[in-house]
């Protein structure tokens, strides 16, 4: 029994001296129970709502009892602004309180809608629309004229949750090659002396290097024509924009991550190096930049946050590009992003990048 119990001790001691272990067994499993506790799961299902207040303080009665809704997500704004979001699918309605809104009643109020496209959401923003209402004007006297939910019936396109994911996981696809696929491969290429060998070669590492960002370029093309065609031919992507445009934000999205993988695999000796500081990097981006649902649905600081990730300029301008058939231009403030990122990562790289 001593000599299992100093064999199990010196196991344990043996375990603590393997940080990657640690890592691996402790750290990550705690880093995701955080992540998703961020995440409020429960807010997927609530109905977004937009409203445009064009009668300043006394519409504030009804924006104050619709925040007591838990099955509403309210948004404010601009009517251009609301309507545009309705279009892209952000908004399933929007409440537009005219500029002669009376709170005593005697008045309406519009509720833009596409009953078609969204008949339920229609239906049911009208059913808590017309309850808000009349219980705000019964609360002031019983004997006054009802508030009236009038309904502006719009076509809009009916975006599925497919056309949200499929460019969320086309740029995490991006991120992964990016990463994993040069990270690990450096790392044993290094591991197993063949960098080294090559540099007394004729080949010049900068060729060598080169030619590897070209190959995964080439992968990029395959991952999008194949994730894009088999959402259109067998999911119904409603996919509307310009494939170069697509390539191109693309382009600037796998620099960033092919410096970041390179960047891992000039600071990392071994396959278990990386693994975890992939993973650390990696998994906030995955489950926090909108890849499989929507950040609206983190709370503020969280969200805020995530705006400054290059993954989330990925996949939002790859989205816009794909279901909104946005132009370069549009995509201004992704690109900028994703520029400014590719040229920190890629210094990042060429300082910390080792050939043995």
């Amino acid at each position: 029994m001593k000599l299992i119990l100093k064999l199990a001790l010196a196991s344990m001691k043996m375990f603590l001296r393997q940080r990657e272990a640690i890592i691996w067994t402790i750290l990550l499993p705690l880093f995701i129970i955080v992540l998703f506790g961020f995440i409020r799961f429960d807010g997927l299902g609530r109905m977004h709502l937009g409203i445009v207040n064009e009668a300043g303080e006394r519409g504030g009665a009804i924006i104050a009892a619709l925040r007591n809704v838990k099955a509403v997500e309210l948004f404010e704004g601009a009517k251009d602004q609301e309507l545009r979001e309705l279009e892209k699918g952000e908004r399933d309605v929007v409440l537009v309180i005219p500029e002669g809104f009376d709170p005593a009643g005697k008045t309406s109020v519009v509720l833009v809608a596409d009953p078609e496209g969204k008949p339920r959401e229609t239906q049911l923003a009208g059913l808590v629309l017309q309850r808000v209402v009349d219980e705000m004007v019964f609360a002031r006297s019983p004997e006054t004229a009802r508030i009236m939910v009038q309904t502006e019936a719009v076509k809009i396109r009916n975006l599925t949750y497919i056309d949200f994911l499929i460019p969320g996981v086309l740029s995490m696809g991006i991120m992964q090659m990016g990463i994993f696929g040069v990270a690990f491969s450096f790392v044993s290429l290094k591991k197993r002396g063949i960098l080294r060998r090559l540099s007394v070669t004729p080949i010049r590492p900068r060729d060598f290097i080169i030619a590897q960002v070209l190959m995964r370029l080439v992968a990029l093309i395959i991952q999008m024509v194949v994730m894009v065609g088999v959402g259109v031919l067998f999911f119904h992507l409603h996919f509307t924009g310009n494939p170069l445009t697509m390539f191109v934000t693309g382009v600037l999205g796998a620099t960033v991550f092919l410096g970041i993988g390179f960047t891992l695999a000039g600071i990392s000796k071994s396959e278990d190096q990386v693994a975890p500081l992939a993973n650390l990097i990696t998994l906030p981006m995955m489950l926090l930049s909108g890849v499989f649902f929507s950040r609206s649905n983190l709370p503020g600081i969280v969200r805020h946050i995530t705006e400054i990730f290059p993954l989330t300029f990925l996949a939002d301008g790859l989205r816009s590009v794909a279901i909104d058939g946005a132009t370069l231009v549009q995509i201004l403030p992704q690109l900028g992003g994703l520029i400014v990122w590719s040229v920190a990562t890629v210094l990042l790289a060429s300082k910390l990048f080792r050939w043995e």
